[in-house]
This record gives structure tokens, C-alpha cells and sequence, in this order.
């Protein structure tokens, strides 16, 4: 578990030393005499094992190899607004949706080599054996406020993904249920300020044929007024299975994201046959589209790789090459955002802004209700556990609180508030705004510009590569680096701009 990471490492540490006849650890040990007494006259060969296991925490060896890495790289790169791509194909079109995702993808790769090359910089970390967590990486080159201001910001954009993932996830249940025999929740509404607890249910079979070819067949649906919540059957079996998961480390986790990295294939494999099957209809995908409002709001938000790479850095096995990792893993997703959005959009008539509730409803067939299903409850459900895995490592590794304590913000928080968003338009909200302000701060802007920072003010080179793929000429000249970082958060800050009016224009349609 998670809780020795950091306190139960040093105290082995200690204890063991003391076992090897050190004075000075004795001396330390005084909370665990015992211990020390009883290392202190081990047998030989007892004390063999413990001076192996000493070797081994004095000196971290990751345990993540190439299939772990991927699985963790390409489940960050997938999540809650994948599920948006299909409409943003409909109502932005080919040519500008496929570029903005393109330009987004080589952006967020060279962000995360960018971060992964600055945390190379720190002395005595060019093989990544320290644990060096996201925010921390600020501290060390830029001082205590930077460090304040990306911690916060790193919070917020992670717990922002984790609640929108935990009610996604919840809303499949409830909707898978509803399908079979149906779901139910414990209501509180309020009428003349007056709180009314009840008991609803809710089936598809509820729904009518028109509900069902437009994709607003949800569970328990209504007008989008706050003037209810709900906690439902489906939302307190994602907690049953998520949060237990979200309470391990990532090496623990790692197996739980290779499976999740496995489902994304063949559901996405299975949905593109089941597409094609179908039947796909060109006309309903225009080269240019209607309205580009909340483009580069979606694609945004699907490209927050950078925030798992402090994490997965010290977890990596030694062999694993970065670049090659950051690479495959953006194209890999790069290529299933194109195909998943160009063939939703071709195969599905009224495809709703959440394509999943498209494809759950039935009217393209069992077999892509299924998929759908399964892929939401793998895909994005095993974010739920690496956003709070992460979350945590960034609160523990930078020394601001204790596991026990990091958990109630990082794991107990999402779980404990996403309920109350579950009714209405919160989570599109979330998605739409969380999407465009914390993750672009998070994921473009402070990645590129602490390395800016370290380019312009340290003479020593990281261990990354990171213009090989590109620019190979860039590598080895610092000023050549910083003009490169300048094009780049101009890049990134035009981006976010083009997104912020997007979003605004988009309010002002709705409303």
C-alpha cells in the first residue's frame, strides 16, 4: 500500500542499519528498542537477508516496464472527453477536428518530454531514481511559491478529471442496469425550501423510441435544475470496486491498467467493425463544419499526459526509453480519437454530445451496447484510481501531508462529491471549463515554462532527448531551446485563448 512510501522506508532503513551494528542508527531507533535489540543479535544469515533488503531501498528500482508504461501513458490519454469526440467530428468537421487533434497531440508530447527532461536536470536524477512529484519539480528550480501555485493547480485539474471519470462510470452502471432489470436511487429534492427524501427507479424500458435515436435515454434524467440529488445503485458500486484500487500505489495498479489498455483496443476495434457493419453515411460529416466553438475545449482535455509522467518516471523500469513511450503512446491514441470520431459520427444518425449514450441506448444493436459499456467501465473507470493514485504521490512526495491525510483530498474528496453532480449539466460544465483552464495550465503552459526557466538560467543538460524525433539540431544549443520553448507557449497560450472564446460563444448559443 501507498502509506510506506516514504515514513516505513526510512524506519526499515534505520532498523536495518542498526542490525548492521551501526551506533548511530541505534541511537535513532529509540521508538522501536525491541526491533533494534533483536536486529542487533540476529543470526548471520538473518542479517544477510536484511542487509540485501537494505540494498534495495537505499537504492529505488522501478518495477513499471514498456507494456505497464503504455498502458498507464495511454489511459492518461483517454477519459471523459473521449466520449465527445464523435459530435465534435458532426459539428466542427473533418479537416479542422483532425488537425486540431493533431497539432494538440505533438503540443502534449513535447510538454511531457519537456517535463520529463527538466526532472532528468536535478542533481543526481538523470536515471530518475529520486521521487521527484510534479509540483516539486517547481520547488527545486523556481522556489516555494511556483511550487504553491502548480500544486494547486495540479490538485484541481486531477480532482476536476477524477469526479467527471466517477460520474461517467456511475451513469454506465446505472444505465447498464436500467437495461436489464433496473436501477434505483435515494433522492433528495427540495419544494418550498423543504427537503423531500425518497426512494426513484428508473429503466430504459422507461424511455421512448425518440429518446433512444437522440441519445437522451439517461438515467434518472431530468431538466437540469438544481433542485435534487441523488446517490444511486450505480455510483455506489463504482465506489465498491474504484475506491479500494484508488488506495494502492501505481506499481499495484499497473496490472489493473494493462487490462484497461487491453479493453481500449479490442472496444475500440469491436466498435469500428460494428461501425462499419452498420453502415456509414459521408453526409453526416462535412469537411469544414458548422460551428468550431468547443473544439479545441474537448480536444484539450484529452491531452493531459504530462501529468503522469513525474509519478511513472520514478516507477519505470531503468530500460524503459521515454521518448519512445511519450511517442507511441500519443500516436497509438492519437490514431483511435480519429477513428472512434470520424466512424461515430458516419454511423450514427443523431449522435449525442456524449457518444456513449448514443451507443447505450440500443438503437445501433446489442453487440455496440455491450462495447459501450465495457469501454466506459474500463476506460474511463480505471482513470479513476491512476487520478487519485497521482493526486496522492503529488501531496506525499512533496512533503505537505501524510498518506493518511493526502487520501481524504486525493481518493475520499472525488468519491464523496461526485454524487452530488450526477443531475443536470455539471459534469459537461466541468469537463468544459476544467478542460480549458486548470488542464492547459497543468498539462501546456507550466511544463514549458519551468523548462524555458531552466534553459535560460542553468548550464547543465537533461537526459532527455527531446527534439530528436523533430529537431535534432536543437538539442545541444541552449538558445536555439529557449527560441523553440518561446514558439511553443505562444503555441500553447493561442490555444487556450481560441478555447476560452469557444467555450464563451458556446454559452451564449445555449443560452
Amino acid at each position: 500500500m501507498c502509506s510506506g512510501r516514504n515514513g516505513t522506508r526510512e524506519e526499515l532503513k534505520s532498523l536495518l542499519a542498526a542490525a548492521e551494528g551501526n551506533e548511530a542508527a541505534e541511537a535513532t531507533t529509540t521508538s522501536s528498542p525491541s526491533m533494534t535489540h533483536f536486529l542487533l543479535r540476529a543470526p548471520s544469515d538473518l542479517r544477510r537477508s536484511f542487509h540485501d533488503m537494505h540494498a534495495y531501498l537505499t537504492d529505488h528500482t522501478g518495477r513499471i516496464g514498456y507494456l505497464g508504461s503504455m498502458a498507464i501513458a495511454c489511459n492518461s490519454l483517454t477519459g471523459p472527453a473521449m466520449l465527445h469526440l464523435p459530435a465534435t467530428f458532426h459539428r466542427a468537421g473533418l479537416i479542422p477536428t483532425m488537425f486540431t487533434l493533431t497539432f494538440v497531440c505533438v503540443l502534449a508530447a513535447l510538454c511531457s518530454l519537456h517535463m520529463a527532461n527538466t526532472i532528468s536536470k536535478i542533481p543526481g536524477n538523470s536515471d530518475f531514481k529520486k521521487e521527484v512529484e510534479y509540483a516539486e519539480t517547481f520547488r527545486k528550480f523556481w522556489g516555494h511559491r511556483s511550487f504553491v501555485f502548480a500544486q494547486a493547480m495540479f490538485f484541481i485539474c486531477i480532482t476536476c478529471l477524477n469526479i467527471s471519470s466517477i460520474v461517467d462510470t456511475a451513469q454506465t452502471v446505472d444505465t447498464a442496469l436500467g437495461n436489464f432489470k433496473g436501477t434505483f436511487g435515494v433522492q433528495i429534492s427540495w419544494a418550498a425550501d423543504d427537503p423531500i427524501l425518497s426512494v426513484v427507479e428508473w429503466k430504459a424500458g422507461e424511455c421512448s423510441e425518440d429518446m433512444r435515436v437522440s441519445g437522451t435515454c439517461l438515467p434518472f434524467f431530468d431538466d437540469g435544475k438544481p433542485s435534487s440529488i441523488i446517490l444511486t445503485l450505480g455510483y455506489v458500486i463504482c465506489v465498491a470496486i474504484f475506491l479500494p484500487m484508488a488506495l494502492m500505489d501505481l506499481k499495484e495498479n499497473a496490472a489493473a491498467q494493462i487490462v484497461g489498455f487491453v479493453v481500449l483496443l479490442l472496444a475500440s476495434l469491436q466498435f469500428c467493425i460494428v461501425s462499419v457493419y452498420h453502415g456509414l453515411d459521408f453526409s453526416r460529416l462535412s469537411l469544414w463544419g458548422e460551428t468550431w466553438s468547443n473544439l479545441f475545449g474537448v480536444v484539450l482535455f484529452n491531452f493531459a499526459l504530462v501529468i503522469a509522467i513525474p509519478a511513472w518516471l520514478y516507477e519505470k523500469e531503468e530500460s524503459v526509453d521515454v521518448p519512445a513511450v511519450i511517442h507511441g503512446s500519443s500516436a497509438l491514441t492519437l490514431l483511435l480519437y480519429i477513428l472512434v470520431g470520424v466512424l461515430g459520427t458516419l454511423s450514427m444518425e443523431n449522435v449525442s454530445d456524449n457518444m456513449l449514450e448514443s451507443m447505450e441506448s440500443g438503437v445501433y444493436g446489442v453487440g455496440l451496447q455491450i462495447g459501450a459499456s465495457i469501454f466506459a467501465f474500463f476506460i474511463v473507470g480505471l482513470g479513476i484510481p491512476l487520478f487519485s493514485v497521482l493526486t496522492r504521490y503529488s501531496l506525499v512526495g512533496s512533503n505537505l501531508m501524510t498518506s493518511l491525510k493526502a487520501n481524504v483530498l486525493a481518493v475520499y474528496f472525488p468519491f464523496g462529491v461526485g454524487w452530488l453532480l450526477y443531475m443536470g449539466e455539471g459534469v459537461t460544465e466541468l469537463l468544459s471549463w476544467g478542460g480549458v483552464i486548470f488542464t492547459s495550465i497543468v498539462a501546456f503552459i507550466l511544463p514549458l515554462l519551468v523548462s524555458l526557466h531552466t534553459v535560460e538560467e542553468f548550464e547543465f543538460h537533461g537526459a532527455i532527448d527531446v527534439y530528436s524525433s523533430y529537431f535534432p539540431s536543437l538539442q545541444d544549443n541552449k538558445k536555439h531551446q529557449a527560441r523553440s520553448l518561446t514558439v511553443l507557449i505562444a503555441l500553447a497560450i493561442f490555444a487556450i485563448i481560441a478555447a476560452i472564446i469557444g467555450n464563451i460563444m458556446g454559452e451564449i448559443q445555449r443560452r
